[in-house]
Order: C-alpha cells, then structure tokens, then sequence
C-alpha cells in the first residue's frame, strides 16, 4: 500500500528497488506550463520536496503521470516552472550530475542521485552544505538589506555560532559581550548613527514629515505602514528583521518611517497596547538554536513614539523595536528540508536540520596515531556515519582486494570456500552462473547463503543462495536461486535489492548513481517456471521487469571502471563494520571494521556450523563476534530475543550486553533458571566458568533438543582461577583459532606476549597447553599502534593513591574522559580498600581540583565515571587507559593470567602498581577472610 503526506505519495508497490514518489497526474510540457495556476504551483512545490526528500535520503525516483496521453518529453520538454523547481535544490551546473529523465508511456520518471557534499575519495572537506535545503529560515544584514541564506552560508554560518559557543575565548569576547556592549556602538556602526539613533529613541513626541538625521545601515532599517492591517503586516514582516539583526551584530528597525528617513507614523485605528503586544508575541514565537546551553529567546527592547501633525494632531505612532545580537542562530521559520522516513515524506524539524547541517567527524585529535578515517562526513552522502579503521590493520581498500578483488580481466567468483560448498550442493548451480554472466569480461561475482542476512535482514524462505555480481558495463545485479518448485517472491527479492542499495549509499558512503536489480534465477528451470503462478497483474509485471532488469534504470546507472572499486570498497564497509567502542567515547555513531578472520568466522554456513569453539587469544575480540553471531542467528532462523540466549560468568558483562538481541545471564543464573523458549546459546569468557552442575551438558542437550545452535568462546590464558571450567578439552570441536591481536597497543600487547610465555613455560593450571602453544606460535600483534606501558614496584598504598589521582587528572586535561579509564584490583575486598582510600583523598584534595573524578562499579562501563573493581569483574569489557593495583591473586598459581586479563582490557595505557612486599602480606592475610565467590569465580547472577 502506499502511504501519504499531503500530495505525495511514496509508491511501495513499485517493480523498482528503490524508493518511488509518486506524483501522480501532472500537467507537463513547455506550452501547457505556460497558463500558472494554483494547481501547477503546488505541482512544482510537490516535485521540489520530492526530489528534496530523496536528495536526502539515499536517492530514488520521481514518478509523474502525463495529463496529456499524447505528451512527449523529448518533443514537449518539462516545463519552466519545473525545471526552476528542481534548480531549487541544486546549482545549475550539478543537475545532469544528480538528476536523469526518462519516458516509458504516459509515464515520466526521474531518477534522483544522493546528495553528497562531495567526493567520499577525496579526504579534504568540501564546500557544500551535508543536506539539500529549499530554504534555510535564517537572514542576515547585508549592507542596507536583509538576505535569506543560503544553505552554504548557512552551513558557515552555524558552524562558526556554534565553534564560538564551544570555544568563546577562540575569537575574542563572546556574543553576550557584545549584547551588552552594543548601545555603545558595534564595530561596522557609526559612532555617530549611534548617537543619533539614542536621542531620537529619547525623544516623547515626533513631527510628521520630519527627516531623520541618520539614514539605514547594517544596523537600521526603515519600514513604512502601507496597509490598515497593521498588526498582521507586523506579525508577517518582523521575523524576517529581527533573524536578520539577531545574526548580525543587532540593529534598530523603525516602523512608520519612509525609506528616505521621513516620519510618517502608523494608521491611527491601531492601540499601543495592542501593537506592543502584537511584537511580542511574534517575537517571542521565534526560535533561537542555542549551542551554548542557554534556553533564551530573542533579546530586544521596544520603544512606541507618538507622531503628530504641524496642528497638533495625533498622526498615529513610530514604532522601533531594539534587537540584540545574539549568542546563537535566530530563525525566521522552519527550515524547508525533507527526507523519507518510514514510507513517508516528512520535513525535518528544525533541531534535526541543524544537526545534520553541523554535523562533522568526531574529535580524535588525541587518537590520530590510532585510527584512520575510512568514510569522513565532510564528503558524503547525508545519512553516513564515520567509519574508522585501525592504523595498521588492513584500510578499506585493502579489504576490498582480499574480499572482493577485481582483476585486470574476467569476473572473479567469491569467496572460493563459499562457491565450492554451494555447487557440490547444487549440481548445475555454476552452469546457471556461467550462462547468465557470459558476455561481462570484468568485475566479480560474490555468492552468499542469504544477502538479506549479510546487510541485517531475516533469510528469506526456499532461497538456495544470493549472487551479487558488481561487473563493468552493466548494472549491478542481485541473482536469487531458488529451487524448481520455489515460488518466485518478487517483493521479498525486491526488499533485499533495496535495502542493499541505501545500505550502500546510506552506510557504505557510495555517491554515484547507483541501482541493484534484483532478479530471479531458478535451479535447472525452464520458461513456464520462471512465469508467475496465478493472475495477480501488478506481480507478473514485477517479475517481468525483474527478468528484464536493464530496462529498470538508465544508461548513467551503468557501473564503469572508475565505479566498481568505489561500490565494493562501500560494500566491504557495508558487510564488516561494526558499532565500536569508540562511538561510547565520542558520544556519537562511529564505526570500526572487522578483521577478515573474524569476518570468516561470522560467514559460516550455521545451519551446518551448529555447533563451534573459537579459542581466541587476549584482544582477538571475541566478544564482538559473539554478539556479531548472535545477529546473524537471529536473521537466519528468524528468532526472537527470547530465543537466543548469552551466557557470561560475570554480572558486568551480562549488563553490558543486555536483552536487546538475545537474552543475557551469567552461568549461575543459567544453572538456577528454566528457559523454556531458548533454542540456540551463545557463551562467552567459558575458560572462567566451574564445572559445577555440568554446565556444559545442560547447555549441549538444551540446543540439541531444539536443534539449535551451540557456540563456545574462550580463553584459556585469561583463566583467573585454579579450578576445572566444565569443559572436556578433547571434545572442543570443530574449532576455529583468533589469533590477530587487534585491540591492544604494541607496548601493551608486548607484554602480554611475555606473560603468555611465562604461563606455558609454568603449566600451573589445567588447560589445554599443546593448543595454547600452537595459539602463540600464529599469534600477531596486528598493528604498529604506540602505547605506554608504566610498571611501578615497592609502593605505600598512600603513594598508589597519588599516583593514580595524579595521571587521571593529567589524562583529563589531555582530553580523556572520567569513561575512558578502569582501576583494577586483583580481588574485590582489595578494590573496596583501594576505593576508600581514594575516595579520602579524593575529599582532601577537593578544594584544589576543578574536576571531579567520580567513580562507579564495572556495572558502570557505559557511563562517564572511572571503573574501580576487581579484575575478574571486568573480564570482557575494556578501558583506554588502566591502573592495575597489586594484580597478586590468592591462587599463586594463576598470577601471570590475572596480570594478563588485567592488561588486556587496556587500549593504549597501562599502569601496573605493586606493593611492598610486607604490606602485600599484611593485605593477602585480611583479604583471604574477606574473599567472596565472586573473586573465586562463582561470580553470582
């Protein structure tokens, strides 16, 4: 069904994969456009906002029906008011680039590119605004004059009030100085126009026909009363004046004067009661987008003068209204933007076209030898979001030629694993591939199990596989195979295409025009079966267009040399980025990318992978591909949260994941619970559970029950406790191995090469020490990231306390943030020690510090507080910077690993303090009183 808003109409039973507005019957043609009428201006309005929306949102297409059956667009032409229309939302030059016509019978669609504020390869900003505007709703002086902005100087604009409200010393006094400031004279005002303008505002009483002796400047205007609707005249033109002079320094706009200065006065049917009131309220409705915190309106002042005549006559009133500068955009309206949202057009509020017109990547001056940026929204399509990539892991591009390589000839078929498993399962499956691509000399051919479930969408039914092929010289083509007895459901197919395709623009930064026809392939069928069954009309067009997808979209739609490395290098975006720890820190949506063997991993064929063991070393990120997992069983399987279940041993990390996509409990909770409606399980951090009540067992028979799936990971050189974890190393297959350490800084991860040696040179606990040798043997720290790595030994625990405020405070005024650090302690009786001592000190010292430092449990990972805990709580989560308190555990034996769990939650920076040895002593004695099951592995529900 279509949905509606207003005139528009957003088609969802198009053939086309993409995103329809439909218009409906117009008039078109240069001669029929001539005669204006109320009807063809709504008409250009509506085509103006359409083309707005999907500028906007991704890009589409623009349907319009003819009035005139005999109409041709390329005898007729569009019409002049149509095409001024469409100039509405870009300059002149760029039409060609966006927009592109085409006729198919009383039909005239236009397809509409995404709007890029520039080249996504190209790394410097561009000058054009993020988003496509109509208009901006802000003025602004101009000699004499007020102008509307345009969206470019309004992009300037807002970023500078809003560079200034976050940096006020930047650029010298800020903007409420100058407010106060401004009855003594603003720089671009005469100081004798000043003078002028305060002794005439002093004045009781005006003479008719009199001059002014000061004239309009930036600052002044004049506004004569040409009408008795006085108070509608006012409430119609002073937004306008007062957004101007707010944008502008402030300024004085003087009603019932005439341009040449002469006073003239207001209709004497008006009441001063009424015309005060009748600027307040208009005022007072206007909208101020304040960056500074404040929740202000516009600051002004009015001043209502009696005008009378030589006799004595009243004549009516001057009225001035004063308008401060302001501190942040004045707004005369709402913006006109639009965008797609949920099948339906809608304009964009004005908060949400301000964040996007000022939205620019994250600050991470302080990580720039960290992360590099992959998709920057100085240069991109609207909707994107930043992504970052590790320096020194693979770039985007280099991605792309492991994943999708394009060679100097012939189509590349990827990836080899997942084509040798689907044409020994299906027998013809390669022939059928061969026939349809036979004439393309040049691109890849990428075959997935589901596409649907590669971009976050539910598998969908009775598919054999999904073939992407991305080719020169023709457009890009998402193949569906299906069985001979499947039915060929086109929509199904045509969602998928659809949403592959703004996930490409939306998500991947892909800015040319771009299409992905779906079409239907059937296994070793024939002619009758590729028909639709049934006499559904709309379907069988659909699946004909389908058949025929070269006539779906234009010739510039067509991928060309330059294009496929730029679509593919989106797509690898698309297919490997995930939400990382970054977008906490940044307090906004950024993006990493996952390695390729962690990509391998997810890719699996789950319905023959039911059951896995990954064993991955310290900073492999194992969690992320647990969770990844879980995603994708949720789509494959079309499960519920309630489903899929995700078992951790501590509280933490449960929190931490949350019930969001999948159900989440520690493994006590699991042993004590019933879980009636779970069908597969996800566990993590498995080398630190207990073998009580065989944990392992009731997991394994839970799924097998349910056939479901079964995945375990691990690490057994972060075990942090003596005793067996329930599982039978021998039994730990099929396994797969993360040996790439990515998350760690050199220094940090050099450590933890040495403290993984030491633990297989000890052999002190019971794990499985042949595999954990073959680990560390293919173990690569991943990147050349610089860290610090701090030990301090023979430390008071008064000197740890200093220490540590001492380096927190200087990370603050680096930039850090209270979120970015963790203090950990090797059992939790010692972190409640350490947290009162702190805390004392932290009272003593805060008179003298401006920054607070608050703290929080491991509970509080996600909020701007420092973690103090135990070790063994934290397992799973991670911190850039962290101090490491006296990692000596009760259970000798498992020292090296605590120290190793310790030291790989840190990002960049590690600090490991110790005591004195005969304080270290004094303290085991009274913490081994103290050590709850929490600290001994039975880490509670």
């Amino acid at each position: 069904m279509a949905e509606r808003e207003g005139q528009l109409v957003v088609n969802l039973e198009t053939s086309h994969p993409d995103t329809v507005v439909d218009l409906g019957k117009i008039v078109l043609g240069e001669k029929a456009r001539k005669k204006t009428s109320q009807k063809q201006k709504v008409q250009a309005e509506n085509l103006s906002k359409a083309a707005c929306a999907l500028l906007n949102s991704g890009g589409g297409i623009i349907r319009m029906e003819s009035e005139d059956k005999n109409y041709s667009f390329q005898q007729h032409g569009l019409g002049l008011d149509l095409e001024q229309s469409l100039r509405g939302c870009l300059s002149c030059s760029e039409t060609d680039q966006y927009f592109t016509w085409r006729q198919r019978q009383a039909h005239v669609l236009l397809f509409v590119k995404t709007w890029s504020c520039g080249d996504p390869e190209q790394k410097s900003a561009a000058p054009k605004p993020r988003i496509c505007s109509l208009s901006t709703g802000l003025s602004q002086r101009s000699f004499s004059s007020v102008v509307s902005m345009t969206p470019s100087d309004a992009a300037d604009f807002l970023r500078r009030k809003e560079s200034l409200a976050k940096h006020p010393d930047e650029d010298g006094p800020r903007a409420k100085k100058a407010l106060l400031n401004f009855s003594g004279g603003a720089e671009e005002t005469s100081q004798a126009i000043e003078e002028a303008t305060t002794r005439f505002l002093k004045r009781d009483k005006l003479m008719a026909g009199e001059v002014l002796n000061f004239t309009e400047t930036t600052h002044t205007e004049f506004k004569n009363f040409s009408t008795n609707c006085i108070l509608k005249y006012v409430n119609k033109s002073l937004p306008k004046y007062v957004s101007a002079f707010g944008n502008t320094k402030g300024g004085y706009l003087f009603y019932g004067v005439h341009d040449n200065g002469t006073v003239i006065g207001t209709h004497q049917g008006v009441e001063k009661e009424a015309l005060e009131q009748a600027l307040a309220d208009t005022i007072g409705s206007m909208a101020v987008h304040h960056f500074c915190g404040s929740r202000a309106g516009v600051q002004f002042q009015t001043y209502i003068q009696s005008v009378y005549d030589a006799a004595g006559t009243w004549q009516g009133y001057v009225c001035t209204v004063r308008v401060e500068p302001s501190c942040c955009p004045v707004f005369h309206g709402d913006p006109e933007s639009w965008k797609v949202s949920n099948g339906r057009i809608e304009r964009l509020s004005l908060r949400e076209w301000v964040e996007l017109m000022t939205a620019a990547d994250p600050d991470i001056s302080n990580l720039a030898d960290d992360f590099a940026n992959e998709l920057s929204l100085a240069n991109g399509p609207p909707l994107i979001r930043p992504v970052y990539s590790n320096v020194g892991l693979e770039s985007v591009s280099q991605l792309q030629e492991h994943l999708y390589p394009v060679g100097s000839d012939g189509i590349k078929w990827k990836p080899e694993t997942v084509c040798a498993d689907l044409f020994s399962e299906y027998p013809g499956l390669e022939d059928l591939m061969k026939k349809e691509i036979h004439p393309l000399s040049k691109g890849v051919l990428i075959f997935s199990r589901s596409w649907a479930v590669e971009i976050g969408l539910g598998k969908k039914r009775d598919v054999v596989c999904d073939v992407l092929l991305v080719a020169e010289n023709t457009h890009p083509v998402l193949y569906t195979v299906v069985g001979d007895t499947s039915p060929a459901e086109a929509e199904n197919l045509r969602e998928t295409a659809y949403a592959l395709k703004q996930r490409l623009v939306n998500d991947g930064g892909y800015a040319s025009k771009v299409c992905v026809i779906p079409q239907i392939l059937h296994l070793n069928g024939t002619e009758e079966q590729m028909e639709v069954a049934g006499d559904d009309i709309l379907q069988q067009e659909a699946q004909e267009n389908l058949c025929n997808h070269t006539s779906l979209y234009p010739e510039d739609y067509v991928l060309t040399s330059r294009d496929v490395p730029a679509f593919l290098r989106a797509l690898v975006i698309v297919v490997l980025s995930f939400k990382s720890y970054l977008s906490d820190h940044l307090g906004c949506e950024v993006f990493n990318l996952l390695t390729l063997k962690q990509y391998e991993l997810l890719s699996k064929n789950l319905h023959k992978a039911r059951e896995q063991f990954v064993i991955g070393l310290p900073g492999t990120g194992k969690t992320i591909v647990a969770l990844k997992i879980i995603e994708r069983i949720r789509n494959v399987f079309h499960c519920s949260a309630k489903e899929i279940l995700y078992i951790c041993e501590n509280q933490p990390l449960k929190n931490f994941v949350g019930n969001k996509i999948c159900q989440s409990v520690t493994r006590v909770t699991f042993l004590n619970g019933i879980f009636p409606e779970v069908k597969h399980i996800v566990v993590d951090e498995a080398q630190n559970f207990r073998s009580e009540q065989d944990w392992y067992r009731r997991a394994q028979e839970l799924v097998k029950k349910k056939k479901g799936i079964f995945w375990v990971f691990m690490d057994f050189f972060q075990t942090t406790h003596p005793y067996d974890c329930g599982l039978n190393f021998s039994e730990l297959y099929p396994q797969e191995w993360l040996t790439k350490m990515v998350r760690n800084a050199k220094e940090i991860c050099s450590v933890m090469f040495d403290l993984m040696e030491k633990i297989l040179k000890e052999r002190k606990t019971h794990v499985p020490y042949e595999v954990l040798g073959e680990l560390l043997k293919e173990a690569t720290c991943a990147h050349s990231l610089p860290g610090d790595y701090i030990e301090k030994q023979q430390m008071e625990t008064y000197e740890m306390v200093k220490y540590v405020i001492t380096n927190c405070h200087s990370y603050l005024r680096q930039g850090y943030r209270l979120k970015d650090i963790a203090i950990l302690c090797s059992t939790e009786p010692a972190a409640s020690t350490f947290r009162w001592s702190l805390a004392t000190e932290l009272e003593r010292q805060k008179r003298k510090s401006n920054v607070r430092l608050v703290l929080g449990s491991a509970e509080g990972v996600s909020r701007n507080c420092i973690v103090l805990d135990s070790i063994r709580r934290f397992s799973g989560l991670e911190r850039r910077i962290v101090f490491c308190i006296h990692p000596v555990p009760a259970q000798e034996e498992v020292s090296c690993n605590l120290l190793l769990c310790a030291a790989s939650r840190a990002h960049s920076k590690l600090h490991v303090l110790y005591h004195r040895e005969e304080m270290f002593l004094r303290d085991m004695s009274f913490n081994d009183t103290l050590l709850s099951p929490m600290d001994t592995g039975m880490f509670g529900s």
